[in-house]
C-alpha cells in the first residue's frame, strides 16, 4: 500500500524536524527557537506555537523546554533522519544520474524529499550502490537511521 502525499501541514513539520535535527547537531542538544526561526527564515512566535503542538502530540516528536529549547523525541528523530535520507539521496541522485550542477541540488531535493515513496528511496538507494555520503560530503542515513562509520571523523553532515 502506497502512502498517500504529505500535506502542507507535515511538509512543514518535517521541515522543523530537520532543522532541530541539524541545529542540535544530531544529538540531545537543546536548540533555540530563535535558532530555528532564523533557520527556517520564519517569526519566533510561529516556531513557539509549532513546537507546543509537536510536543502536545499524543507521540510527540519533540520535548520542549519553555525559554530553554527544543530537541527531539525518538519519534521525532526518526522522522528528522528519514527526511533527511530522502533529502540526501535525492541530492547523490540529481548530481550522478541526472547531472544537476551542485549549486541546484539542495532546492530541487527540498522540493521533492516530502513526495517520495519507501519503493523510490529503495530504488534510488540501490541505483546509486547505496551511498554513504551526498555531494556535498554529508552522511547519508542508513534505512534503519544509524550514521555510516566515517560520520564526525571528518564529515559536514550538520554544516
Amino acid at each position: 500500500m502506497e502512502k498517500k502525499p504529505p500535506s502542507r501541514r507535515s511538509e512543514s513539520i518535517d521541515n522543523y524536524l530537520k532543522a532541530i535535527f541539524s541545529l542540535g547537531g544530531g544529538d540531545d542538544h537543546l536548540v533555540g527557537s530563535k535558532q530555528i526561526a532564523d533557520r527556517l527564515g520564519i517569526a519566533p512566535a510561529s516556531v513557539t506555537n509549532m513546537l507546543q503542538r509537536l510536543a502536545g502530540q499524543v507521540r510527540p516528536m519533540v520535548r520542549y523546554e519553555r525559554h530553554r529549547g527544543v530537541k527531539l523525541t525518538a519519534v521525532g528523530r526518526k522522522r528528522a533522519l528519514e527526511i533527511l535520507r530522502h533529502h540526501r539521496l535525492l541530492e547523490t541522485f540529481l548530481f550522478e544520474v541526472l547531472g544537476y550542477p551542485i549549486e541546484e541540488l539542495h532546492d530541487e531535493a527540498e522540493r521533492l524529499e516530502h513526495f517520495i515513496s519507501e519503493r523510490f528511496e529503495e530504488r534510488v538507494a540501490s541505483r546509486l550502490g547505496n551511498p554513504t555520503q551526498d555531494p556535498h560530503g554529508h552522511c547519508i542515513p542508513a534505512l534503519d537511521g544509524s550514521m555510516p562509520p566515517q560520520h564526525r571523523a571528518g564529515c559536514r553532515c550538520y554544516v
